[in-house]
């Protein structure tokens, strides 16, 4: 598929809206299509596959010529596994969601934070467009961010990169929703906004959000018209939330020291006119001494499209890093491959095929071809456990300089590399890979060239 024929689909799963875009290789947005979220009495997978057909049925374009698709859901996921580990707004019935919509299409399936992707989506066609570094900061209900690093979303070691709005701002300050006190978000979200309005109403102050403060949720939408009303509760409230909001810039700013910073949410759009120049301000008085002036602060560009925009940005990613990885795989023209690989045929719980024979047993396939059993022995006595890998087994096991590493997880992902395992595959300069163990069996089968196997053929 060439440049100009590649389209994508990327997926915002939201709590209350799933909405699906699709979009060419240069990021233009070729139709939408939206549907309620059902939180019970449809599986999950169904409805995001439902919005994805009544998109394709209404762009008039097939299955076939989707070269990836993209899903933003509001939660944690791992990394390296795709696994949907927590979604609190969400009712998730199939924490391997991707999965379930990689098998409906048979197209590659990428997963990620939707603010995470928010902010992928800035960084490349919104406007962060052109930056190297760019964080992004959403202000509504709570206060979520991601990190966009030479185009790359950057998760951190455990998942949780980007996390700011639990970013500790006042000490043994007000509770969080996450538990902890004196967060970002429990300062400075629309949450924290509502329960200074709401205070103010209680002690009899008079303004114009009264009646707002009587609904469960105070919109942004009123504290914008409160703000140009001038009214007294919503100035001083927002004055303060303003000052907030840029400490935690600053300690951004001191942290990551990035190009850009967008400021988006339903709070940032309604107030924005307000809240900037106060915010800018305090960010420019900054004692700290830099090189040079920044980072700049920049209202977001995409609005509601953004999460959606940025899941598809992640699937042409994935797609592209795909075909990579197959060409850096390929032996040069006219060498052939250094080792003959045993093929693997299939793979069940417990149980993986190699050349026709079964074998009940984790296994591992070296650069040098050669096949054995995983002694599971040693980690178990190490860990407690054999779904932990470290880089001593590793060693044994890249034996011939690989390219391409595979690492099977089980069935449930639930095998882990230590921290000294991925210092240990990053050293060693192959393409390395986590996945479950069905696609593991696959992307070994498809690698050429010198490549290597630890499969765990169990959970």
């Amino acid at each position: 598929m060439s440049k100009t024929e590649s389209k994508f689909i990327g997926v915002d799963v939201g709590g209350t809206k799933i909405l699906a875009l699709l979009v060419d290789d240069d990021g233009e947005v070729l139709g939408r299509s939206k549907r309620p979220t059902q939180q019970e009495g449809q599986p999950l997978a169904d409805q995001v596959a439902a919005v994805i057909d009544d998109l394709l049925a209404a762009t008039g374009t097939e299955p076939g010529e989707i070269a990836g698709i993209g899903l933003a859901v509001p939660g944690v996921v791992n990394s390296q596994t795709g696994e949907l580990v927590h979604a609190p707004n969400l009712a998730v019935d199939d924490p391997w969601i991707a999965e379930r919509i990689r098998e409906r299409y048979g197209v590659p399936v990428a997963i990620g934070n939707d603010v995470n992707l928010g902010t992928l989506a800035e960084a490349w066609h919104g406007a962060g467009q052109g930056a190297s570094s760019v964080v992004g900061i959403f202000v509504g209900t709570g206060i979520g961010g991601g990190v966009v690093i030479d185009g790359r979303v950057h998760v951190g070691a455990h998942d949780q990169g980007g996390e700011v709005g639990h970013m500790v701002i006042v000490v043994d300050g007000p509770p969080c929703g996450c538990g902890n006190l004196g967060c970002w978000e429990a300062l400075a979200s629309r949450t924290a906004i509502e329960r200074e309005v709401r205070k103010a109403v209680d002690a009899g102050r008079p303004t114009v959000l009264a009646a707002a403060a009587e609904e469960e949720h105070i919109r942004s939408g009123p504290l914008g018209k409160a703000l140009k009303a001038g009214d007294e509760v919503a100035v001083e409230v927002m004055t303060r939330v303003a000052h907030y909001l840029a400490q935690g810039l600053l300690t951004i700013k001191h942290l990551i020291d990035p190009e850009v910073i967008v400021l988006g949410g339903g709070v940032m759009e309604a107030c924005g006119d307000f809240l900037m120049p106060l915010i800018e301000a305090e960010v420019r008085a900054d004692k700290l001494r830099a090189s040079r002036e920044g980072p700049r602060l920049v209202a977001s560009q995409l609005s509601d499209d953004a999460v959606a925009l940025g899941a598809a940005v992640l699937a042409r990613s994935e797609v592209a890093e795909l075909a990579a990885a197959a060409a850096c795989a390929c032996p040069p023209a006219g060498e052939e491959p250094t080792a003959a690989y045993p093929r693997l045929d299939s793979v069940s719980f417990g149980v993986v095929v190699v050349e026709g024979e079964e074998i009940p047993n984790d296994i591992y396939i070296r650069a040098d071809g050669k096949l054995g059993k995983r002694k599971k022995k040693a980690a178990r006595k190490k860990y407690g456990t054999s779904h932990v890998v470290d880089a001593e087994e590793l060693q044994k096991v890249c034996k011939g300089q690989p390219r391409t590493v595979i690492i099977g997880a089980g069935f449930q992902g639930m095998v882990r590399l230590t921290d000294d395992a991925k210092e240990f595959l990053n050293g060693l300069g192959a393409d390395w890979q986590v996945l479950r163990t069905p696609e593991a069996v696959e992307a070994f089968n498809a690698a050429r060239g010198p490549k290597a196997l630890l499969l765990h053929v169990t959970c």
